[in-house]
């Protein structure tokens, strides 16, 4: 992805374009938690990335058959059972994101995988300026506009 995509993506999220998405809250310090869910939403629809492909008003189930269709892997279980998208999940999603749209994406079973000589989604993301803490903190920052 260019780095205009990564800067619009950022933007977007700190200047609260993404509208509100339901979420899980996290009991220990009372601040909401992004579930896989609510991180396909966002990605797909609001995050500057996929939103010319993807309805403003498509479904969850749309949203994540549109990215799991690009390789952009999002499991049928983690999204239904409302699993915690971490900021690990979040590198791994950016960072098949950039590969899908500088079109080096390399696929197994139907997702981006990780290049070679790599050892991490984190790594590659450092080393390909990726902002994935930004965007995952711009995620949570979304989700809890919802609770507000």
């Amino acid at each position: 992805m260019k780095k205009t995509y990564r800067r619009l993506f950022v933007i977007l999220f700190f200047f609260g374009v993404a509208p509100h998405v339901f979420c899980a809250e996290k009991q220990v310090d009372q601040s909401p938690i992004p579930t896989h869910a609510d991180a396909a939403i966002v990605i797909a629809k609001f995050s500057g990335l996929f939103d010319r492909y993807v309805s403003s008003n498509a479904s969850l189930s749309e949203c994540v058959s549109f990215l799991n269709k690009k390789g952009v892997y999002f499991g049928l279980l983690e999204v239904v059972s409302g699993k915690e998208f971490t900021v690990h999940d979040c590198a791994r999603v950016l960072g098949q994101a950039e590969l899908v749209f500088a079109a080096e994406a390399q696929y197994d079973l139907g997702k981006v995988k990780l290049p070679k000589d790599i050892d991490s989604w984190e790594e590659f993301c450092i080393m390909n300026h990726v902002q994935y803490v930004e965007a995952y903190k711009a995620i949570t920052q979304s989700v809890a506009s919802t609770r507000q």
